[in-house]
């Protein structure tokens, strides 16, 4: 969690049981504070955390920024699950850890 000001800005949530990787499951920051570097940090610090050979996270094809986020950091899309949210697919992204 990040805070500034007191207040809880953003967050991720992380866990190790995705099919023996690492799974970003939600990356949030609230939208007056975004563009400031913060999901950045905490997709970093997530990637810190993780002792898995891979770390996967998704995000819907319409995710723009996330999309260029996670390509930042060397993402590399793996595949798509369709019929979640009608119309706008989810994108699933992994990123071999070091030693993978």
């Amino acid at each position: 969690m990040l805070v500034v000001d007191a207040r809880a800005v953003a967050y991720v949530c992380v866990d190790d049981r995705f099919f023996g990787n690492g799974w970003v499951s939600l990356l949030y920051v609230a939208p007056a504070h975004r563009r400031r570097g913060y999901g950045e940090a905490l997709l970093r610090h997530a990637e810190r955390l993780c002792r898995e050979p891979k770390l996967f996270t998704s995000t819907n094809a319409s995710n723009t920024p996330m999309h260029a986020l996670l390509h930042k950091l060397g993402y590399v899309r793996s595949g798509t699950i369709d019929n979640l949210d009608e119309g706008d697919p989810e994108w699933v992204f992994v990123k071999r850890m070091k030693g993978e």
